[in-house]
């Protein structure tokens, strides 16, 4: 599975926020089904990186995503995709699995990819 950040509980496009987002679609990539959980961690990345690693996923996509959080995911297996700044839909994500288009970071692209996100909270969840 992987987890796809989301901004509302209906939404279907990715989320510009990591650590933030108030909402995640935990995608099965053999199916294409997904379910939307709330974000347990939401308002601290790396609280929001245990969540995740908590629910059996094996894989994430990010639009904004810090080194820390990255660095959780690297030490507890899972892999790490990036959209390249692209609103990408459920849908589209799961095309780009499937077609093995997902552009994955590891550490020497990670320079490249990674970012600190926004500075300041703008979703609906209480920070932490």
């Amino acid at each position: 599975m992987i987890a796809i950040p989301l901004d509302k509980e209906e939404s279907t496009v990715i989320s510009k926020l990591y650590g933030n987002s108030p909402y995640f679609a935990f995608l099965n990539e053999d199916t294409g089904t997904f379910k939307v959980v709330e974000n347990k961690g939401c308002g601290d990345g790396i609280e929001t990186a245990k969540f995740i690693s908590e629910q059996k996923i094996d894989s994430t996509i990010f639009y904004h995503m810090g080194e820390g959080i990255y660095n959780f995911f690297q030490e507890n297996g899972l892999k790490v995709y990036s959209c390249v700044k692209s609103y990408l839909s459920i849908d589209e994500i799961y095309l780009q699995v499937l077609g093995q288009k997902c552009k994955e970071v590891t550490k020497s692209n990670s320079s490249t990819l990674l970012d600190w996100g926004t500075s300041s909270c703008t979703c609906s969840c209480s920070s932490k």
